[in-house]
């Protein structure tokens, strides 16, 4: 029976050709989004869940209570002797791990003409403690962890010892980490295929750090974000039990601040997802996952539609084999056969499909949007679900509608519109279709009008031919160094200007706070103060704007300082001009503050701008900023390079430009923009094949009625109106559903950032305008087929 059933099947697709390819395009289309969405969102709900100890594992994060009762300041990171601190107040504690993240890092390997090889790692690295890989799961191909106990050991990934060697038999060699700490090879780790947010590739031990800063800030008053400590527990030590004791803790070690500081186990499970502490958004993914599902939804309604389009067709066909004795049940089977032999097929083709667009992803994803993929039990089960949904979403209708035939009105050829399902129901069918597609379209112009704003606001500062380059990262700068470097960089012809900073430009996603002491007050300000460390040349190459008092005199130390229109607000300074000459403690040290500048954007443009002061501090600086005048931009760099090697011949000339780094700065925004552009072109395709369908239907139930008009005298035009003025209103219905729905969405997601658009009315009518025009196109083109028809040959269809 069943290989009879796939027999008719194939027979009957193969007699509508353009009704199989219509519907295995558009199914194709809608699997292989749903499969990389599916892909991706994979990917961010298995997080670390390969490691064996995933459900007791944490990270102690810092939260920094409000004193003036807005919102906490979250931190990743907490103080350098925590972990020690812990692990002597509560033995009981399984493992304890503290790890320091490295990015933007080089290692070099001396190679035997004497000449260092350097290698640029563009992923993160960590120092890390021995008790980290007893928390975390790692395969030894060489060595193992267990000498990460000492000072001046490393442990890299296999693709880092090919990289670097050529071969992982590299136990004893050694690797010069940032050119200048020298680390033994003690272990290689087989490279991870799982999804993990512990990716680091080179993790030298924890208990190198003091070389590799020179000096350790051992005290709790400072906390950096990149000094990290996860743990491991178990029934003599639970998160309850800190969550009981860690009041007292803070107490202990933090005792005038004990009220306004927690440190938090933070579940391994919820990292990933944690946006407070740098995760990624959760709501992000799962509208992803949403458009995947309405996609597939999208395809399916095609196929209902295509399908009782083609009922009127197949009416006789039904009417005959129930004479012969075919049941309600296998009629019903016969076609869902049909339905399973597309749907099939199109999996076939999007598994192909896939396999392009895995390869483009791969390439062009980051971040938020990055996946990894390979087949295993649960890949096999979605396929499995999305085929079987499909299968009954798509065939499910349509075959009960045809098995349901009357065999005497099928054969007499008399059934009607209603008798195939009713024409309400797939006009249900395309509102649905129209809604998606104007949600879609909508989105897409919301995030391509935020990226434009951002690409486009004025920041309060330039960023135009304006190159940054990274000095080596030391405990102090070498100003003896970075003066050399000063004077051969200012040789170069097209370099007009030179300045040196904490951490380059003005927007860098560098925050450094502190806590602030006003004007000899008796204690600190409730709130704290970015610091910035720059030279007395900085204002002038970024084009900062002073708005009362003068710049920086320039100096070696700390002498005065600048602050921002936002800092002098702060302290109900509503005139700039008035907070000139007060005095605050700046780094321990009584300053003067000299100057107040226009305000600007620091961070994103997620985030409000904040008070700040500017000071020089010149061991403190890490960045050098050059001002180009030249277009020909690559002689300029390749120059720069020269002198920098001159100077600094065991580091990494590392460069970037500023308005690059600050495009980069909203690299989701634009992946996530295109994806949605992706996603909204596929839909509307889809819609397409769907509308086409809808009309096909129309046009083969209004044959007759269209003969009659043209004979009477009807124009093309008047046909085209016929068949217009219904879709008008499916459109129109259709926006009506989509425009609430699609506008409270994203003014949730726009909520996201201090700094964003209004959504407009030309938003609104720009979707429902595209939407109108190509459904105009598309109805327009089966239409006028339609209303050229010959009136004899219509009026004699039966």
């Amino acid at each position: 029976m069943l290989i009879n059933y796939i027999k008719i099947a194939f027979r009957n697709l193969l007699r509508n050709k353009s009704y199989a390819f219509i519907n295995i395009a558009g199914l194709s289309l809608g699997l292989t989004c749903a499969m990389l969405i599916f892909a991706l969102v994979r990917y961010h709900f298995n997080i670390d869940k390969h490691h064996s100890k995933y459900e007791n594992t944490y990270r102690i994060v810092s939260e920094f209570v409000s004193r003036e009762g807005g919102e906490n300041f979250h931190s990743p990171g907490v103080p350098y002797p925590l972990g020690k601190a812990v692990l002597t107040d509560y033995p009981n504690i399984e493992n304890l791990s503290m790890t320091e993240l490295a990015e933007n890092y080089f290692e070099a390997i001396l190679s035997k003409n004497g000449e260092d090889k350097k290698f640029k790692e563009t992923g993160e690295g960590a120092f890390v403690e021995p008790s980290f890989f007893k928390i975390f799961d790692y395969e030894w191909i060489q060595g193992g962890f267990e000498e990460l106990k000492n000072p001046n050991t490393v442990v890299i990934s296999e693709k880092n010892a090919l990289k670097y060697f050529g071969s992982t038999d590299v136990i004893g060699k050694i690797i010069k980490h940032d050119g200048r700490l020298n680390l033994k090879v003690v272990g290689v780790f087989k490279d991870y295929k799982d999804n993990t947010d512990f990716a680091y590739e080179v993790m030298p031990s924890y208990a190198s750090l003091k070389e590799y800063y020179g000096t350790i800030n051992d005290n709790f008053g400072s906390t950096n974000s990149s000094t990290r400590c996860v743990v491991s527990l178990n029934d003599k030590f639970t998160k309850a039990n800190w969550d009981k004791l860690m009041p007292a803790f803070v107490k202990k070690y933090r005792p005038q601040e004990a009220k306004y500081i927690h440190y938090v186990m933070q579940p391994l499970k919820e990292i990933h997802f944690s946006e407070d502490y740098g995760g990624i958004n959760k709501n992000l993914i799962l509208s992803l996952f949403a458009i995947g599902i309405f996609l597939i939804i999208t395809a399916s309604i095609n196929f209902v539609n295509l399908a009782t389009a083609q009922a009127l067709k197949r009416s006789k066909e039904v009417g005959v084999r129930k004479v012969l004795g075919s049941s309600k049940a296998q009629l019903f089977w016969q076609f869902m056969a049909e339905t399973a032999m597309i749907t099939i097929a199109s999996l076939l083709i999007s598994i192909v499909l896939f396999q392009f667009g895995e390869k483009i992803a791969r390439e062009y994803l980051n971040g938020a949007f990055q996946f990894t993929f390979y087949f295993d039990a649960s890949v096999i089960f979605y396929v499995t679900l999305i085929i079987l949904a499909v299968i009954v979403l798509s065939g499910a209708y349509p075959a009960l509608v045809l098995a349901g035939f009357q065999p005497v009105m099928a054969l007499k050829g008399k059934i009607s519109t209603q008798q195939v399902g009713g024409f309400s129901v797939r006009r249900s069918l395309v509102v649905v279709q129209f809604a998606i597609s104007q949600m879609l379209i909508i989105g897409m112009a919301v995030v391509t009008s935020q990226l434009s704003y951002f690409q486009n606001k004025d920041l309060g500062f330039k960023k135009e031919s304006i190159l940054t380059i990274s000095l080596p990262f030391m405990p102090k700068q070498d100003v003896v160094k970075m003066n050399t470097f000063k004077n051969l960089a200012s040789a170069v012809p097209d370099v007009e200007k030179i300045s040196f900073s904490m951490s380059g430009p003005p927007q860098s996603g560098w925050v450094n706070s502190t806590s602030l002491r006003f004007d000899n007050r008796g204690e600190d300000e409730k709130w704290s103060t970015h610091i910035k460390s720059i030279d007395a040349n900085y204002l002038d190459l970024y084009g900062i704007k002073l708005v009362a008092g003068r710049n920086l005199f320039p100096s070696d130390s700390i002498r005065e300082v600048v602050v921002n229109e936002a800092f002098a607000q702060k302290l109900n300074f509503k005139d700039p001009a008035k907070i000139i000459g007060k005095k605050m403690e700046a780094r321990g040290r009584n300053v003067e503050i000299v100057g107040v500048v226009k305000d600007f954007h620091q961070q994103s443009l997620a985030q409000t701008i904040e008070p700040l002061y500017m000071t020089t501090l010149a061991t403190n600086y890490y960045y050098v900023n050059v001002k180009l005048r030249s277009a020909n931009f690559q002689k300029v760099i390749k120059s720069l390079e020269k002198s920098f090697n001159q100077v600094y011949p065991e580091s990494y000339f590392n460069h970037q430009f500023v308005d690059e780094a600050i495009q980069q700065a909203y690299q989701e925004e634009e992946t996530m923009g295109k994806l949605i552009n992706f996603f909204a072109l596929v839909a509307i395709l889809i819609g397409c094949l769907g509308l086409y369908g809808l009309v096909s239907f129309m046009a083969a139930q209004k044959t007759k009625e269209i003969g009659i008009r043209k004979v009477l005298g009807a124009s093309i035009g008047n046909i085209l109106m016929m068949f217009g003025k219904e879709f008008a209103q499916l459109i129109i219905i259709a926006f009506v559903i989509a425009a609430p729905a699609a506008w409270w969405i994203m003014n949730a997601w726009l909520q996201n950032y201090e700094y964003r658009i209004s959504i407009g009315a030309g938003i609104f009518l720009l979707s429902i305008a595209t939407t109108i025009l190509i459904a105009s196109i598309t109805v327009g083109y089966r239409s006028v087929r339609a209303s050229l028809a010959n009136p004899v040959k219509s009026l004699r269809t039966e």
